[in-house]
């Protein structure tokens, strides 16, 4: 917006002016007139082309906010005259305005084809190379979203070696992302081979897809492996080189992969690499005391994640203490948070904790967990209008949480006592139902 606002000539002070809202709204609509700025000393005057492609701009933009597609398209038609423009500056924020606003005109018009968005693309990578790599990469998006892999390759392929001096190298991070994509897209074609190479049945024609599947493999790999080598937060490219690996059957590999990308310390903290390494070695069996150290690291990461109820089974199948402490303190945790308060499954998993402590003998260790959280938990989720509530979303909710209360030690509390008010009223209308349905089948004999 602040290259529109430059072209449309809009002062600066009005942008940071700390009027409201709509105030801003009134000033950015008004008349065509009231937007040119007066000339000022020192200032050139405006020629009358610039007053057009102003204006030109202006109408353009009014009409995609009103959703006039074929009318903005003819204003956009008009507007891309202004890349004859001979000021330098000029021409880099007017190509990035027809770049980003004709890729949203064709997205939305009616009657645009991918010829279309082909045709825009190639003109504003040529009209100026500041935004070289993002269009070439957005290009390859767009062409990967209506299934065009190979051409989508093509554009990535060509974008990976192109060079222009300085403007290259201050585009050298958006380019190793294009070398990423170009790995990612040989994994989606090795895919679409793997997926026809499993249809056929004639031998030899699948010795071929075979071997063009491995063709593609070796260059995905080359090239994730180089990207994934790099700190940094690469989700989609880990799976598919582990997807990749686990086909072949390289399982030493994949698991080293997934732990550097899970422990090294160059790299952020993401928790999605400790799902993807628990994900790993529950898939090939790997033993309880792995998968309960991965999810202890994605529990002090994530205490909210949807796992940690896997966890908690883990660690109740453990014979140590410790874990079934660990256990208790890591369910309490769960249902500290909004998400988890009237989820059944973690109220059951919590019951099962303490029935299981309470058999062990270890009631000491529920004491210990209950006395540091006794006056928070009865005002969060022991209160009589939590009763009510629960009772018309889930009713078994409302069972679980007064077994967990008892095991706990509570008995009287305002949530019990609702609860036992309601279930009598129920039963009460129950036998009044039944009585009113006797008697009137006594009446129709």
């Amino acid at each position: 917006m602040d290259d529109i606002e430059a072209e449309l000539n809009i002062p600066q002070a009005q942008a940071e002016s700390e009027s409201s809202e709509d105030e801003r709204i009134q000033k950015t609509l008004k008349p065509p007139g009231l937007l040119h700025v007066s000339s000022i000393k020192g200032r050139c005057r405006e020629s009358g082309f610039h007053k057009s492609v102003r204006l030109c701009l202006k109408a353009m933009r009014d009409a995609m906010l009103h959703h006039r597609w074929q009318e903005a398209a003819q204003y956009l038609a008009a507007y891309s005259q202004s890349l004859e423009d001979s000021t330098t500056q000029k021409q880099l924020i007017v190509s990035e305005i027809i770049w980003r606003l004709g890729t949203e005109i064709l997205y939305h018009h009616p009657n645009s084809k991918l010829e279309d968005f082909n045709a825009l693309y190639e003109r504003m990578k040529n009209s100026g190379v500041k935004n070289y790599a993002k269009i070439c990469l957005e290009h390859s998006f767009h062409l990967l979203l209506n299934g065009h892999f190979h051409e989508s390759k093509q554009q990535l392929s060509v974008a990976a070696s192109w060079r222009y001096g300085k403007q290259s190298a201050t585009q050298s991070l958006l380019l190793k992302l294009i070398h990423a994509y170009c790995g990612f897209l040989d994994y989606f074609i090795w895919c679409m081979k793997r997926s026809s190479v499993a249809k056929v049945a004639v031998e030899a024609e699948a010795d071929v897809g075979n071997r063009e599947m491995h063709t593609y493999f070796r260059q995905a790999s080359v090239t994730l492996q180089q990207i994934i080598s790099q700190p940094g937060v690469w989700d989609p490219f880990i799976l598919s080189y582990i997807d990749m690996l686990e086909f072949y059957n390289d399982q030493e590999e994949a698991l080293n992969v997934l732990q550097n990308y899970a422990y090294n310390k160059d790299y952020p903290a993401n928790p999605n690499a400790h799902v993807y390494l628990y994900q790993f070695l529950k898939r090939h069996n790997a033993p309880n005391i792995k998968l309960i150290r991965t999810l202890k690291v994605l529990c002090s990461l994530v205490p909210s994640h949807e796992l940690i109820l896997e966890y908690c089974s883990l660690l109740l199948n453990s014979d140590v203490q410790e874990d079934l402490q660990e256990a208790l303190g890591v369910a309490m945790n769960l249902l500290d948070y909004t998400s988890w308060k009237t989820n059944v499954n973690a109220w059951n998993c919590l019951m099962n904790i303490l029935k299981l402590l309470k058999s062990k003998g270890l009631k000491h260790l529920i004491d210990k967990e209950w006395e540091e959280r006794k006056t928070l938990w009865l005002a969060m989720h022991y209160r009589t209008c939590h009763c009510r509530k629960d009772f018309k979303e889930n009713a078994e909710l409302v069972k679980v949480k007064i077994k967990v209360i008892t095991l706990l030690g509570i008995y009287n509390t305002g949530y019990s006592k609702v609860y036992l008010d309601v279930s009598m009223a129920r039963s009460t209308q129950k036998r009044k139902r039944k009585t009113s349905t006797d008697r009137s089948d006594r009446l129709d004999l």
